[in-house]
């Protein structure tokens, strides 16, 4: 036992001696200096333009208008919650040409409404607005019914809202986005930081 710690103790003293006599191989591979003056910090948050917030139907026009508007624009659109909505429509046609011939009908009485496309239940139905509070939509439905459209209903809907996200806006983009919110009830602009 004495033997194998005596060799030990001469391994360790072997391999430290030349460990310090060795040139130092680790100052080849040590970083260049930096140059601190050419370093720039990312800041975490950026100026951003956010208008929100959009129920589906509201976003797919609003795209549309804007890209009109500025068409070069770029934008996100992120998730902005959801909520309920009070859906006034009348319960799905069996086919498209009946959905667009009532359509026509309601044109005629100076009702805007469009016809539903999205391949669910709700296929050719024929809907009338989306309403935040209950009163509005039941207000929009008596107002149908005295037009002498009286299949329409009320559904309450927990929809997905989602507002579009502008970063690092000119001062023209915040002037013809501001022109442009006023268009689109329920819906607000906001100027603030935002995430990278």
């Amino acid at each position: 036992m004495r033997i194998i710690f005596i060799i030990l103790l001469i391994v360790n003293v072997a391999l430290f001696a030349s460990a310090q006599f060795r040139p130092d191989d680790r100052n080849k591979s040590a970083p260049l200096p930096v140059n601190p003056e050419k370093i720039i910090l990312v800041p975490a948050h950026e100026n951003c333009l956010m208008w929100g917030n959009f129920y589906e139907e509201q976003i797919q026009y609003a795209t549309s208008v804007l890209a009109e508007l500025l068409p070069d624009l770029a934008y996100s659109l992120e998730e902005a919650g959801d909520t309920t909505l009070y859906w006034l429509y009348i319960p799905p046609y069996p086919n498209k040409d009946l959905a667009n011939r009532e359509i026509n009908k309601l044109r005629n009485l100076g009702i805007v409404s469009f016809r539903v496309k999205d391949g669910s239940q709700w296929e050719n139905a024929i809907s009338l607005g989306m309403f935040y509070d209950q009163t509005d939509a039941f207000k929009q439905l008596r107002e149908v019914e005295k037009k002498g459209i009286g299949i329409a209903k009320i559904e309450h809907r927990t929809v997905l809202l989602k507002k579009m996200v502008i970063r690092e806006p000119t001062p023209d983009i915040k002037d013809s986005m501001q022109k442009l919110v006023e268009q689109f009830d329920d819906t607000q602009l906001h100027f603030g930081k935002c995430e990278r």
